[in-house]
């Protein structure tokens, strides 16, 4: 009877995919803050793939289960944060890492906007109408080329996941704050999946995950608007 020693064992690791939504503030108080989605990438400083930016991820120690690493690495690059994590794919293609067989578990993480003490960059995603991604932070502008390893692959795989269960789950609620309104919501909604949604359409859909409060916001220069929270089971 053949030894699992008889055969070549390949490396494991976890990588994730956090995205959050930023808010830029308007050059005018009678505009609203306009918001974008954004990834967060670090600069690798070591071979392979020296100098290009990459997801936080690292190999699987013995005896870890893949969720306990990926919270492990995102704890050693951004403290303590509350992110919202789910198993995305298993990148396998043989030549993905020059050092050997590395096999990728990848994660979809989602945070919220107040989560912003990271060790890394967070850069603007922008999708063009050929559907290639590009990553803007200041003057600087990523393409496919600058990313290490699989990884401009990992990200355009976690945007479609995203968009794909905002139809029909309550995903989008990880990228916002507690307490929000539902022009808010439709912004960060309008946000992920790129295109406009008619507010009357978007409110009838999104009417049963959301509870209405009694209490309005109360931004200088802008209309009081109701403010909402997610619906859970039992209000």
């Amino acid at each position: 009877m053949a030894s699992i020693y008889d055969y070549e064992r390949p490396f494991v690791c976890t990588d994730v995919v956090v995205f959050r939504i930023a808010t830029q503030e308007a050059d005018s108080y009678r505009k609203l803050p306009e918001t974008k989605l954004s990834v967060l990438l670090y600069n690798r400083p070591c071979e392979p793939f020296i100098g290009k930016w990459c997801i936080p991820g690292g190999f699987l120690n013995i005896d870890e289960i893949p969720e306990d690493n990926v919270k492990r690495k995102l704890s050693e690059k951004s403290g303590d944060i509350e992110c919202y994590l789910e198993q995305l794919y298993t990148f396998s293609d043989i030549a993905r890492d020059s050092r050997g067989r590395v096999i990728s578990i990848t994660y979809l993480g989602l945070i919220t906007e107040s989560e912003v003490q990271v060790d890394g960059e967070w850069f603007i995603v922008n999708v063009g109408n050929d559907n290639q991604i590009t990553f803007q932070k200041g003057d600087i502008e990523l393409t496919q080329a600058d990313l290490g390893f699989d990884h401009y692959n990992i990200i355009q795989t976690a945007l479609e996941r995203l968009r794909g269960k905002l139809g029909y789950t309550d995903i989008v609620f990880h990228l916002l704050p507690e307490e929000f309104t539902l022009t808010q919501l439709q912004n960060v909604y309008e946000t992920v999946m790129g295109k406009k949604e008619v507010a009357a359409n978007f409110r009838r859909k999104i009417a049963p995950m959301v509870v209405e409060t009694d209490r309005y916001t109360s931004d200088k220069g802008h209309r009081p608007a109701k403010i909402y929270i997610k619906k859970v089971e039992g209000n």
